[in-house]
Order: C-alpha cells, then structure tokens, then sequence
C-alpha cells in the first residue's frame, strides 16, 4: 500500500479525536463544543477515505496483466 504511513497517521488522528470526545462527553462539556468534535472526527475520517480510495485495486490489478 503505496500510503500506507498515511493511513497510520491518520488512524493515529482518528484515535485522539474519539479520546477527545469521550473526555468531554465524561465531563460533560458543552453539546455543541462535543457536536463540533464529532464534525471534526467525521471530516477526517472522510479524508482517511480519500488516502485510501488514491490505492489502485490490487484484485483488479491482477487480472489487468
């Protein structure tokens, strides 16, 4: 997997989002400071999406040859 660092990097990102929002969810933060974090998890995951869909499809790749 040609970005397989960025993947990581990203994973590592989606990790510290989620750990965010579970401290505010704990604390009880305002909804809208946590509604806003959860926004910011799902653009990233989103962009997680996009650094994988960039992978040509090795099954397809296969049978191009």
């Amino acid at each position: 997997m040609k970005y397989k660092n960025n993947v990581l990097d990203k994973l590592v990102q989606l990790e510290a989002i989620a750990a965010k929002v579970q401290f505010q969810v704990n604390r009880g933060i305002d909804q809208d400071v946590i509604l806003e974090s959860i926004d910011n998890l799902k653009e990233q995951i989103e962009k997680a999406r996009e650094i994988i869909a960039l992978e040509p499809d090795e099954f397809a790749q296969q049978f191009a040859r």
